[in-house]
């Protein structure tokens, strides 16, 4: 007999939470083995009854993201779909970088959220269309943040400096800090570029400078 996939689906609203446990078992390959309404009950539930997915509302009681990061830090830790009314960016993005597989609006069809578990439990990512078209809209509109972003502006300095083709000594003497020091933050630079040595750093620095003008010159 085929293995049935176990389920736990936690949200505060009883009345929804059993019409999608009924929506679920429409499916002979799909078993609910619990239920929850909060944050804590869905660690509690995860760590007990280790099941293969659990589906998490983003809005109960201790939050839905903050369930997904702690289940998803356990061992053998469940797939994670959110179910939920939200359609707001920052819950989607959240849940998403908390590691959860999936994020679906309720009022999905029951078809839709059969093919959406079932295919997570297969390791494949599904998000909402309307919201998967939302987010693209709105990266498109954005400009990617800049490589450099990450670094401090002491590093920023540093990088300027090595850029022009400095040494370390020479750097520290610009900057008034010890060769040891500007060691230490030309390694944290090369680290936060991901590049492997100095040409390669300043290559980057100087295609995200020119970016950076070519953007301020458009705006202006």
């Amino acid at each position: 007999m085929r293995r049935q996939s176990t389920i736990v689906v936690v949200d505060d609203h009883p009345l929804f939470r059993a019409g999608v446990i009924q929506t679920l078992e429409l499916d002979k390959d799909l078993k609910v083995v619990g239920e929850g309404s909060s944050c804590q009950e869905a660690c509690e539930l995860a760590s007990r009854l280790k099941p293969d997915i659990m589906l998490l509302d983003v809005n109960m009681p201790g939050g839905g993201i903050e369930a997904a990061r702690t289940i998803l830090e356990l061992k053998n830790a469940p797939k994670v779909m959110m179910l939920t009314v939200s359609e707001k960016d920052e819950h989607v993005m959240g849940a998403l970088g908390a590691g959860a597989i999936g994020y679906v609006l309720k009022g999905v069809k029951a078809a839709e959220l059969i093919g959406a578990v079932k295919g997570a439990l297969e390791g494949d990512a599904f998000v909402s269309p309307n919201l998967t078209r939302r987010l693209i809209a709105n990266s498109l509109e954005k400009p990617a943040p800049s490589l450099l972003s990450a670094l401090t502006d002491r590093e920023e300095r540093t990088l300027r400096l090595l850029a022009s083709g400095l040494s370390n000594a020479e750097i520290g003497r610009r900057l008034g800090i010890t060769e040891r020091t500007v060691k230490a933050h030309v390694t944290n630079v090369l680290a936060k570029l991901k590049v492997r040595n100095r040409v390669e750093a300043t290559l980057v620095a100087e295609r995200e400078w020119r970016k950076s003008h070519d953007r301020n010159k458009t705006s202006n």
